[in-house]
């Protein structure tokens, strides 16, 4: 066969078939639908009155008035997220360890136990406790034992699959035969060993107690205002783009730590 010079065909580019056509546009749509508030929120709170659009001015004061009156929510939201942090990590990282280091009856069960918070409404969770600890409401605790029946299954969902690795039990057998006792097996074998999953758990833990709003509803006292509930009473008592600009303040808080986990979860095996 003589082929011509200059007149190489071009490999054709493999035809996406029905399914995976619809799938690709389906998942375009929901990323349009998910991403386009972001920036129309951004120009309702840099305009100087949304009613007149952008071409009413722009302006910074929304933020200034925004930042004024939003550091107590922010910092009850910070307290929060600290006050569960700690104790996810302490309920946790033992819990995990003990699921998938020891055979013992009802184990699976407690296995899944473990995750059920995640398939029950936030609202059914802060109802739950309202109604059995009432007690604790005005302490403000009330409002931490919600966020941490929510973000402790997530936690535990990147531990055990981490503590369940082969090569990270035949590194602890070898350290068992070598005389290493448990405990400094733990410490020098094995965290070191699920420090990629319990960061990327702490981040999200993290991030989603910093943007939990129905528990947060349901289980916040006047004194005590995460920001998700500040936010929301903020739209419906001030001025739209005061409110935008809150919750542009508060996307930041809350983006960084998402954007952390992200990297982290992409990041290459074996990278830094």
């Amino acid at each position: 066969m003589t082929v011509t010079p200059g007149t190489t065909k071009r490999p054709r580019k493999a035809q996406l078939d029905p399914v995976e056509k619809l799938g690709k546009w389906a998942a375009i749509f929901a990323a349009f639908l998910t991403l386009i508030p972001l920036p129309i929120v951004v120009m309702v709170s840099i305009s100087a009155s949304w009613v007149q659009g952008l071409g009413g001015g722009l302006t910074t004061e929304w933020f200034e008035r925004a930042w004024s009156r939003m550091d107590q929510a922010i910092m009850v939201s910070l307290q929060i997220m600290v006050y569960v942090l700690i104790i996810d990590l302490v309920i946790a990282l033992p819990a995990a360890w003990f699921i998938t280091r020891y055979r013992f009856p009802g184990r699976q069960i407690l296995s899944s136990m473990s995750t059920l918070p995640i398939a029950i409404p936030g609202i059914a969770i802060g109802l739950g406790l309202i109604l059995s600890f009432p007690h604790l409401r005005d302490s403000g605790w009330l409002l931490v034992m919600g966020h941490i029946l929510y973000t402790v299954p997530f936690l535990l969902g990147t531990l055990i699959p981490a503590l369940n690795s082969p090569s990270l039990r035949s590194q602890e057998i070898v350290a068992y035969s070598l005389g290493m006792p448990p405990l400094r097996t733990f410490f020098t074998v094995t965290l070191p060993a699920i420090r990629k999953a319990l960061l990327g758990g702490i981040l999200m833990v993290i991030t989603l107690s910093l943007g939990e709003f129905n528990v947060s509803f349901f289980l916040f006292t006047p004194t005590a205002q995460p920001m998700p509930v500040f936010l929301f009473d903020s739209y419906l008592t001030g001025r739209i783009e005061q409110a935008a600009a809150q919750t542009v303040i508060f996307l930041a808080m809350v983006l960084i730590p998402a954007i952390l986990l992200e990297k982290f979860q992409t990041q290459k095996p074996g990278a830094v």
